[in-house]
């Protein structure tokens, strides 16, 4: 994999927080205290001034079991950036910086349960109000609520 993208980062990252990921994206691991400063220099003298994607890992065995991974791209160096930080509950809102980023952490909220600090209207968007739970946290139960499909009408007896 060629290592070229990653020698800008260099000067403002510490190299041991830059990594390739499998998909040849340079990626930056940022402790979440200083995530929003990080954004900044994403978007600023980096020069990834579009995101793409906020989405969330669930990684229950871990302390700050919340991986938020956000992707960045950059029009003018046509070229991608990762950005990768951990929290157990709570994470800063982005929508200051990044107002496009509202309905992906309501989305995080919803299914995650993760709190955005900051954001102008933190609640839930896919789920219905009154929903229990984040259903994409490990420790919800599986199978709660069976889907009617075409091949599983025969396991919950309605063959018609």
């Amino acid at each position: 994999m060629a290592v070229e993208p990653v020698a800008p980062l260099g000067g403002l990252f510490e190299p041991e927080l830059v990594s390739i990921g499998a998909d040849g994206i340079p990626t930056v691991s940022v402790p979440l205290a200083e995530l929003l400063d990080t954004i900044a220099k994403v978007r600023g003298p980096l020069q990834h001034s579009r995101f793409v994607d906020v989405t969330a890992v669930d990684r229950l065995s871990r302390e700050n079991r919340f991986e938020l991974v956000y992707l960045f791209y950059s029009m003018e160096l046509r070229s991608w950036l990762r950005l990768k930080t951990r929290t157990d509950r709570e994470a800063p809102s982005i929508t200051a910086l990044v107002p496009g980023a509202n309905w992906f952490e309501r989305e995080l909220y919803d299914l995650f349960g993760i709190e955005f600090q900051g954001h102008p209207e933190l609640r839930r968007i896919m789920l219905p109000d009154d929903w229990q739970g984040h259903p994409l946290r490990r420790t919800e139960p599986l199978g709660a609520e069976p889907v009617d499909f075409t091949v599983t009408r025969k396991v919950y007896g309605h063959d018609d």
